[in-house]
C-alpha cells in the first residue's frame, strides 16, 4: 500500500507540471495574437490618418482607402464618364441622361477633399467596417443649368398616371380659430420636379433615379412648418381673441360675430396679415342699417295729439363708416378687450325711431305755435311767425339739432343786416330768434309777411327757450293737414289755377262762377306762369260752351269778351 500510494503521488505533481505549461503556452498565444491586432489598428490608425475608411464614398464616388488627391481624381474620372437613369417603382427603366447631356463637372478642387480628409480620425477606422461613411464637399458638382433645364422639358413622363395634385399648406378658420391646414404631396411629375431631381443626382454624382419615390414629383411650395404661415396665424389669432363690445346705452348692446370677424383679414404670399377695410365696412354698415335714424323721417305725437312722420333733417344717429373702421383696426391693434358704443358722424339723442328723446323744440308751422319740452314735460309755449311763403322763403320742415347759441348777434343776408338778443341757429342759417319790430306773432301773417326762414319769437319768449335749450337739442320742425299743400298753392298759383280748370266738368249755366273764377285767376298769373297751365284750352273751351247755353237760354252773353277759340302756342318751358 505505501508502494501504490507514492507511485500515486508522483503521478499528480507530474500532471500539475503539464497543466502549468500548457496555461503558460494559451496565456502567450493570446499575447500574440493581441499584439498582432493591436500592432493591425496602430496600423490603421496611422494608416487611415490621411487615407479615407473602407466603405467611405465623396460626393457618391467610392473613396475607400484612397488620400485626397486619388479620390478626388475618381471624381473627376466619374463625373465625365456616368449616366442617370429613371426608374419607376418597378424598376423599369423610364429614361435615361448622361453626363454630357447636362454639362457635369466638377466645381471644387483637391483641397476641399483634404479638408474632409482632415475631419476624419484614424482611431474610428475599426467602426467604419461596419457602418459606411459618407462625405460631401462644400461645393457640390458643377452642371450646365441651361442644359439640366433642356433635358427635364425633353424627358417623357406620359406613362405615369397621377392621381393626386400637390397643394400648399393654406390658413383656414375652423369657426373658433385660424390654423394651417398641411400641405398635400401629389404624385404628378412636373418639370421642376425632374429638374430637382437631376441637380441633387449630379451634386451627389448618383446614377438613378426613382420617379416613384417623390422625387420628381410637383412639391408643395408652402409647407405647414413654415416660419411666416405660422407666424401669421399667431398674428390672426391674437386679433380673434381681442374682444370689442359694443354699449350704446339704454340696454342696448352689440357682439361681433365670430364668423364675420375672421372676415376681416388678408395675407399675401408672404403671410404678411393685413385688415380687410372692405370687410370690416361690410359690418359698419349693418350696424348702420341697424342703428342709423339720421337722413330718415321719424314719427311723431304733436302737442295736440296728432301723429305725423316728420321729413328728414340733419338730426339723428350715423355711424361713422371710416371712422369705426378706423377705430375696429386701433382697437385690434392694440390687443386689448374693449367695451366702447360705435364711432358716430353724427349723433341723436335716444336710440330708435324716437332719436330726438324727450327734450325739445316743438315747431308746427300750421299753427304758427312752438312748444319746448325738457325731460318730457312742456315749459315754454310760444306764437312765432315762421318764413314767407309767397316770397319763396318757407321755413324747412324737418329734425335739426341747435347747431350753437349766441347773444347779441347779427343776421345778415343779401339784403339786410338785422341784429337779435338771442340767436339759435338749426338748419342752413334758419333759426329761432326774437324779432324786436314785430308786434304781433302766430296766425297767418307767415304767408305774405313773413321772416327768410327764421322763426321769429318775442323776445321774452325767445330769451326764455334761449336760457333753457342746449347745442344739440332737436327742433322738430312740421306743418299739419293740408297747410303744407295750401301754402305749395299760394307759391305756385299756376297750379291752383290748373287745378281749378281741371275741375270744370260738364259745362251748365251754374258753371259760370266757376269758369269766371278761373279765368279771373288765370289773367293774374305772369306770362311765365300762364306759359304752365297745360289744360288752358279746357278752359277757352269752356267758356264758349257756356256762351252758347246762356245764347240758348235767351240770357244776355253780357259784353263777355270770348276767349279766342285756340289757345296761343307757347315754347315748351326747359327742364331745370
Amino acid at each position: 500500500m505505501s508502494i501504490f500510494r507514492g507511485k500515486m503521488m508522483s503521478t499528480s505533481k507530474k500532471d500539475k507540471g503539464q497543466k502549468k505549461s500548457f496555461s503558460k503556452a494559451a496565456m502567450l498565444k493570446a499575447g500574440i495574437i493581441a499584439g498582432a491586432l493591436l500592432i493591425i489598428y496602430l496600423a490603421g490608425c496611422i494608416y487611415f490618418n490621411d487615407h479615407f475608411y473602407i466603405r467611405s464614398k465623396v460626393n457618391g464616388v467610392g473613396a475607400s482607402f484612397k488620400d485626397a488627391q486619388g479620390a478626388y481624381d475618381k471624381i473627376i474620372n466619374s463625373a465625365d464618364h456616368y449616366n442617370i437613369t429613371f426608374v419607376d417603382g418597378d424598376g423599369n427603366v423610364v429614361n435615361e441622361v448622361s453626363s454630357a447631356d447636362l454639362g457635369v463637372g466638377v466645381n471644387y478642387q483637391v483641397d476641399q477633399v483634404q479638408l474632409l480628409l482632415d475631419s476624419q480620425t484614424g482611431f474610428n477606422w475599426v467602426g467604419r467596417l461596419f457602418v459606411p461613411a459618407e462625405y460631401y464637399t462644400a461645393t457640390g458638382n458643377s452642371y450646365d443649368a441651361t442644359k439640366v433645364k433642356s433635358v427635364a422639358s425633353s424627358l417623357d413622363f406620359s406613362g405615369q398616371q397621377s392621381t393626386t395634385e400637390s397643394q400648399d399648406a393654406y390658413i383656414d378658420f375652423d369657426g373658433s380659430q385660424f390654423v394651417v391646414v398641411d400641405e398635400v404631396y401629389g404624385d404628378r411629375i412636373d418639370e421642376e420636379g425632374v429638374e430637382a431631381a437631376i441637380i441633387d443626382a449630379v451634386e451627389n454624382l448618383k446614377t438613378e433615379i426613382n420617379i416613384s419615390d417623390g422625387t420628381c414629383y410637383h412639391k408643395p411650395a408652402v409647407l405647414a412648418e413654415d416660419d411666416n404661415i405660422n407666424a401669421a396665424v399667431d398674428v390672426l389669432n391674437g386679433y380673434m381673441n381681442t374682444a370689442i363690445h359694443y354699449d350704446l346705452g339704454e340696454g342696448l348692446t352689440e357682439e361681433i360675430p365670430v364668423a364675420t370677424k375672421a372676415t376681416w383679414f388678408t395675407w399675401d404670399d408672404d403671410f404678411n396679415v393685413t385688415f380687410n377695410r372692405d370687410a370690416i365696412g361690410e359690418y359698419v354698415n349693418s350696424m348702420g342699417e341697424k342703428y342709423n335714424t339720421y337722413g330718415k323721417a321719424k314719427p311723431f305725437i304733436t302737442t295736440s295729439g296728432e301723429e305725423i312722420s316728420v321729413p328728414a333733417g340733419s338730426f339723428g344717429w350715423k355711424i361713422a363708416y371710416d371712422g369705426e373702421i378706423d377705430q375696429i383696426i386701433a382697437d385690434l391693434t392694440a390687443g386689448d378687450d374693449v367695451t366702447r358704443d360705435f364711432t358716430y358722424l353724427y349723433r341723436g339723442t335716444s336710440h330708435g325711431e324716437h332719436d330726438y328723446g324727450n327734450s325739445y323744440v316743438e315747431v308746427n308751422l300750421s299753427e304758427q305755435h312752438a312748444y319746448v319740452y325738457k325731460d318730457g314735460q312742456m315749459v315754454i309755449d310760444s306764437d312765432f311767425v315762421s318764413g314767407n311763403i309767397s316770397a319763396g322763403n318757407g321755413t324747412h320742415t324737418g329734425v335739426y339739432p341747435i347747431a350753437y347759441k349766441e347773444k347779441d348777434a347779427t343776421l345778415r343776408g343779401d339784403n339786410y343786416a338785422t341784429p337779435v338778443d338771442y340767436w339759435m341757429p338749426f338748419n342752413m342759417g334758419e333759426g329761432l330768434h326774437d324779432a324786436k319790430w314785430r308786434s304781433s306773432f302766430g296766425g297767418s301773417i307767415y304767408k305774405t309777411s313773413g321772416s327768410h326762414g327764421c322763426i321769429n319769437l318775442p323776445k321774452d319768449k325767445a330769451k326764455e327757450i334761449f336760457e333753457t335749450v342746449e347745442a344739440g337739442w332737436p327742433v322738430i320742425v312740421f306743418y299739419t293737414g293740408n297747410t303744407e299743400q295750401d301754402n305749395y298753392l299760394i307759391v305756385n298759383p299756376q297750379i291752383k289755377v290748373q287745378q281749378l280748370i281741371a275741375e270744370i266738368e260738364a259745362v251748365t249755366l251754374e258753371s259760370e262762377a266757376q269758369i269766371v273764377s278761373a279765368r279771373i285767376q288765370y289773367d293774374a298769373l305772369s306770362d311765365e306762369q300762364k306759359a304752365e297751365v297745360t289744360n288752358y284750352q279746357d278752359l277757352v273751351n269752356a267758356e264758349l260752351q257756356l256762351i252758347t247755353l246762356k245764347q240758348q237760354a235767351g240770357l244776355d252773353a253780357g259784353a263777355q269778351e270770348p276767349a279766342p277759340e285756340v289757345a296761343p302756342e307757347v315754347a315748351p318751358v326747359p327742364a331745370e
